[in-house]
């Protein structure tokens, strides 16, 4: 299995550095924090049916136990690449959530074959530009994986016009990039012909989430959240010999 500096990094030190500039443990905890509820309100507003629900890297898993309290679901779990937002997870929920350390392309989840087709929702908010381009396919598969036949893929990534990086600016060594590619990383999904849309807004962020970095391309603040269904054999046409 490939691994990077990125990565590697995400793991062992932004992370947790994350974490700490959000101050989660200075603060009240809100029940849910507004760019999950809105997260939240898009799932129910597309009616989509789910029972088991996995979130790459989400944080401390608020949305899972949102979730979990109002849906009445089976199975949560939640993959972090801060060991800290996890611990602070456990503290806050208890058993009802199962927290792991790792990223996408490295996880106990994905090496645990009694998780392969076993979710129905999967969950993932603003993560897939961190992703390194070492570890991008080894992480488009390992979410394909883990997701039943029929299932459902939420993704809210930047939606820019062409392919775009930019340093992490909390990041002084330089190393570490953010990448924005045309239509979002859920295009990845929907060239392969398994998925296919079935839920999507196209917006400006007006609520913060692309930080107070400053850029001369507007597009670099176009996001979209879109839910994918998984699906291996309704996407296609079939053609049929013609009979002479």
């Amino acid at each position: 299995m490939k691994k990077s500096k990125q990565d590697d990094y995400y793991l062992k030190v932004e992370g947790n550095s994350f974490f700490q500039r959000k101050n989660f443990k200075d603060k009240k905890v809100p029940e849910l924090r507004l760019t999950k509820q809105i997260i939240y309100d898009e799932i129910k507003q597309s009616n989509i049916k789910f029972n088991r629900v996995l979130e790459y890297g989400g944080n401390y898993g608020d949305l899972l136990n949102y979730l979990k309290k109002n849906e009445n679901i089976d199975e949560a779990i939640c993959i972090d690449a801060s060991n800290e937002a996890l611990e602070f997870g456990r503290q806050n929920y208890g058993d009802s959530i199962k927290f792991s350390h790792g990223t996408i392309a490295h996880n106990q989840i994905n090496d645990d074959p009694d998780f392969q087709n076993f979710f129905d929702l999967i969950i993932i908010d603003d993560v897939f530009g961190w992703v390194s381009r070492e570890t991008l396919f080894q992480s488009i598969s390992n979410i394909d994986n883990v997701l039943a036949d029929g299932g459902f893929l939420f993704i809210r990534d930047f939606y820019p016009d062409k392919r775009i990086k930019n340093q992490n600016h909390h990041v002084q060594e330089g190393f570490v990039y953010n990448y924005k590619v045309p239509n979002s990383h859920a295009s990845l999904f929907l060239t392969s012909g398994i998925y296919e849309i079935e839920w999507q807004k196209i917006f400006f962020d007006d609520i913060g989430m692309s930080t107070d970095y400053k850029s001369n391309e507007p597009f670099i603040y176009r996001w979209t959240d879109i839910i994918l269904k998984k699906s291996y054999s309704e996407n296609f046409f079939e053609i049929k010999p013609i009979k002479t």
